[in-house]
């Protein structure tokens, strides 16, 4: 998959290659039969005697089998990369054995599930200020992104501002932020599609201030104690995984973004946000009218009440010493116990960063590249480009 972030900065020919639709139409997976662990396809198998060989994906229909004449990569992310090892054997046993798929590998696959996660609250601005809805609908706007890559369109969901802070704020000396903050100007089609806020939620905090300006700020935890898991429905390749995040599972967390959304408090109520109408959200949370009036329950209920993801997940395929149990790739990103099998995307990092995980997963990418290149012996690129 190509993201628009790495094709500006590594652009390549291979964007255009008629095999690219191929790869992004396919379905991969291990198929088994629903009442025995005998693997139905008889014709090959994809991992023999602790050897990855190949894969098999499904085109349009068709059964396609790929052979690997080095390695096998598997870069699926972090949730479909854990479901595809263990449709694959490999993960813990008791789950394979529980939907009948013989077992390879007995490996950590699909714990240790984390994700920077949190909640919001809501400003009010001066109505002499424009809405972001009405900004991102201006055809002014629209053409001065599509020209010139600049604007108000350029801004994630209306981000302006970013802030990585912590609890002890500047009294701590480690300076290790444990939440970050998010403020970005709100608008009603982003809280309620891309935040996909419920709509009783929605309808009860967003109606009364409809077509009018306001911004939010999101208090996100960077380090959450908790770990959640990924793990597989049934044995079908089609069938989703389950997934539990465990989010506010260790009650530290809690507190980290609680912290957060007292800051955000702390600075929407600041005297330059005062001067241009900042003013909290005076509607309730649907099950939060009791704790109105105090912060600290007020803030525990609403963040109970709507939770918001950054879509950062990471960790079920953690690399780490082959010696720790709680690992499933050594440090070369290779799969214990199976040879010619690495994983190489969000999946593999420990443990989260204190920020985005765009980047860190590009430099993943990097760093594997040239390892695979030095265990392979490829040709170099100028090589490979004559």
């Amino acid at each position: 998959m190509f993201d628009l972030a790495s094709e500006y900065y590594y652009p390549t020919p291979y964007a255009a290659s008629p095999l690219l639709p191929l790869i992004l139409l396919a379905m991969a997976g291990q198929k088994h039969s629903p009442d025995t662990t005998t693997d139905i396809r008889e014709e090959y198998d994809y991992i023999v005697d602790r050897q990855a060989r190949g894969v098999e994906v499904d085109l349009n229909g068709a059964s396609l089998k790929v052979i690997a004449r080095k390695e096998v990569i598997l870069s699926a992310g972090t949730i479909n990369s854990a479901k595809l090892l263990m449709l694959s054997g490999i993960g813990p046993k008791e789950e394979l054995q529980k939907h009948k798929i013989p077992v390879v590998a007995d490996l950590p696959v699909g714990r240790n599930l984390q994700d920077h996660f949190g909640s919001m609250l809501n400003f009010e601005l001066s109505d002499k200020i424009e809405p972001f809805s009405q900004k991102i609908r201006k055809e002014a706007n629209i053409w001065e992104y599509i020209n010139s890559k600049a604007g108000v369109m350029t801004s994630v969901y209306g981000v302006s501002n970013i802030a990585f802070l912590n609890t002890l704020g500047i009294n701590d000396t480690n300076d290790y932020p444990e939440f970050e903050l998010y403020f970005g100007e709100g608008a009603q089609e982003v809280v309620k599609h891309q935040f996909m806020i419920s709509m009783p939620y929605h309808k009860a905090i967003y109606e009364p201030y409809k077509e009018k300006p306001f911004y939010w700020c999101l208090s996100h935890i960077l380090h959450p104690k908790g770990r959640g898991y990924v793990t597989l429905r049934s044995n079908d390749p089609y069938d989703p995984p389950m997934i539990d995040p465990k989010y506010f599972s260790h009650p530290d967390d809690l507190e980290i973004v609680v912290a957060g959304m007292k800051k955000c408090k702390e600075i929407g109520e600041s005297e330059p946000l005062v001067k241009i109408g900042s003013k909290l959200f005076s509607t309730v949370y649907p099950g939060c009218e009791n704790t109105a009036g105090d912060d600290n329950k007020n803030f525990r209920c609403m963040a109970k009440s709507i939770m918001i993801t950054a879509s950062h997940q990471v960790g079920t395929v953690k690399m780490g010493d082959p010696k720790d149990p709680s690992t499933v790739l050594d440090p070369q990103l290779r799969v214990k116990t199976i040879r010619n099998l690495r994983v190489v995307d969000a999946s593999v990092m420990p443990n989260l960063p204190s920020g985005n995980t765009n980047v860190p997963t590009m430099m993943i990418g990097e760093k594997a590249s040239d390892m695979i290149k030095e265990y392979i012996h490829c040709n170099s690129d100028n090589e490979l480009r004559t």
